[in-house]
Formats: structure tokens, C-alpha cells, sequence
């Protein structure tokens, strides 16, 4: 009886710590294939930019996407963005090419990030082969990706182990080319069940230690 009350405390204690050190540092996950991270995760919805003109816009702007909610802005100036692109398809991009544009405020439960990234030019066409630099932030913790020679279709996400804090993205002026980073179609989501199964699995021995406990204590009275 003491040895299997021991056994579940024992358990319960190191699913406490695992959930404590989950708790001080995140871990982020970098994809760079759209449909290995839409496999990863559920409940995804994507914001197109579709609806904004391409006219200066001030900054923030609150965006929704699905049921996910959150903000985007552009500095350190306060110019805000230019949206730019081709007919019916606008991407996101600032006024000032130093622009760093960042995602935050995301409503509860936003997990995984991701998107296309690429450079511009100061008309707002698309110019090939340029540097985004993207980093996600959670709680504490961050992580850094450089995506070079970027196409229109290039696809950078961040999947966390806690809610993400911000996103954000900005060119890098490497070879003395003045151009604007630019998002679109940018997807928000939340981590697979499986994800959580470790945690869950731990906790299932917790509570299978103690159904044993029981049943060999109801025996014992039984008998």
C-alpha cells in the first residue's frame, strides 16, 4: 500500500516538473514546407490580405483569421503599411523598407504561425531572390530563421510547445539593395492532439498507479 501510494507520488511529481520546465522554456519548431505544417497541426485558418487596399494604411491593424484574432504593425516609424501585389491578390508590407512588421496580441491558444515571405520593390512588385529575416517569440524564449533568395511561394512557420507571443519579419539590406519585405496568406493554428500525448501518457500512469492501489486495497478487505 505505501510503496504504490509512493509509486504515484513519485509519478505526479515528475509530471509536475516536466510541466514546470515546459512552462520556463518553449520549444520552437521551424518549418519551411507548408503542407509538413499543416500536417503538424489543426484548426489552421489563413488571413489573405485580400480585403485591404493598396493605399497607405495606418498601423496597428487588427486582423481575424478564422476564429483567431490579432494585430499587426509596422516600424520603428509610424508611417505604417503600403500593401502591395497584382489585381486581387494585396500583400502585406510597410511604407519605410526598414520597416519590421510584427504579429502579436493573437488570441488565446495560437500555437503555430507561418506564411510567405519575400522582397519587393518600391513599386510593390515582387523581386526575386531577396533575404527575410523572421522570428518567433514565446514567453522567454526565441527563434531566429533567415530565409534566403526567397519566391513568392516561400513558406516560413513557427510551431511552439506554448502560445506564441509575437511574430515578426524584416528584410536584410546584405548587398546594399533597397527592397521591402512583404507577407502573404499567413496561417494560424493550433499544435496537433499528439503533441500533447507525453503529458497525457504521464499522467494516465499517475492515475493507473492509483486505480492498482485501490484494487489491491479493496482485495485486501475482501479477503
Amino acid at each position: 500500500m505505501k510503496s504504490s501510494l509512493s509509486l504515484t507520488r513519485k509519478l505526479l511529481a515528475a509530471c509536475a516538473v516536466t510541466m514546470a520546465a515546459s512552462a520556463a522554456h518553449a520549444d520552437i519548431t521551424v518549418f519551411t514546407d507548408r503542407a509538413a505544417f499543416l500536417n503538424a497541426v489543426s484548426g489552421s485558418a489563413t488571413d489573405t490580405f485580400d480585403d485591404l487596399a493598396m493605399v497607405e494604411t495606418g498601423s496597428p491593424l487588427s486582423r481575424l483569421a478564422g476564429a483567431y484574432t490579432y494585430q499587426v504593425s509596422a516600424g520603428p516609424g509610424d508611417g505604417g503599411f503600403y500593401p502591395s501585389g497584382s489585381g486581387g491578390d494585396i500583400w502585406l508590407s510597410g511604407t519605410m523598407s526598414s520597416d519590421v512588421i510584427t504579429f502579436n496580441a493573437f488570441s488565446s491558444g495560437v500555437f503555430g504561425f507561418g506564411g510567405n515571405f519575400f522582397g519587393t520593390d518600391s513599386f510593390g512588385a515582387f523581386m526575386p531572390d531577396r533575404t527575410i529575416v523572421l522570428s518567433a517569440v514565446s514567453g522567454a524564449d526565441s527563434e531566429t530563421f533567415t530565409l534566403s533568395n526567397a519566391s513568392q511561394d516561400a513558406f516560413v512557420a513557427f510551431l511552439s510547445d506554448r502560445p506564441l507571443t509575437s511574430v515578426s519579419f524584416q528584410n536584410m539590406e546584405d548587398d546594399g539593395t533597397v527592397y521591402w519585405a512583404a507577407a502573404n496568406n499567413v496561417v494560424m493554428a493550433v499544435p496537433e492532439p499528439a503533441t500533447w500525448s507525453m503529458l497525457l501518457g504521464g499522467l494516465g500512469v499517475a492515475a493507473l498507479a492509483r486505480r492498482r492501489s485501490l484494487t489491491s486495497k479493496q482485495a485486501k478487505t475482501v479477503a
